[in-house]
């Protein structure tokens, strides 16, 4: 299990981000090794939650990218507690929650192209 830890945005002063709307998070992984992701959406698929993500890359605590190429899917679940648990899928999983998301994106694409 990978350890979750809240990532708010690192400064207040006004600007503009193209992902700035996302929630931030950085997750731990078992090597100690820390990544910071932009939760990008949630997706319901088989009576499970999931969350589409994408990388963030930092330097002095700012956001100076993402990884615009990829995207990272876990499987969220609520602990007793409220606490979220991330989990990483199997490849049979990713596949079925990658053509979930696959969909999505088609059906907001032609939302956008009919109000045009």
């Amino acid at each position: 299990m990978e350890e979750m830890k809240d990532f708010g945005h690192p400064h207040d002063h006004e600007h503009e981000h193209e992902h700035e709307h996302f929630d931030m998070f950085a997750i731990t992984d078992e090597d100690g090794n820390e990544h910071n992701f932009a939760l990008i959406a949630q997706l319901d698929v088989d009576e499970k939650r999931y969350w589409v993500c994408q990388e963030a890359f930092l330097e002095a605590e700012e956001i100076v990218g993402f990884d615009e190429e990829s995207y990272v899917v876990f499987r969220a679940s609520e602990e007793a507690d409220g606490n979220i648990v991330l989990n990483s899928l199997e490849d049979d999983e990713f596949e079925k929650v990658s053509k979930a998301w696959d969909e999505e994106l088609a059906h907001a694409t032609a939302e956008e192209e009919e109000e045009e």
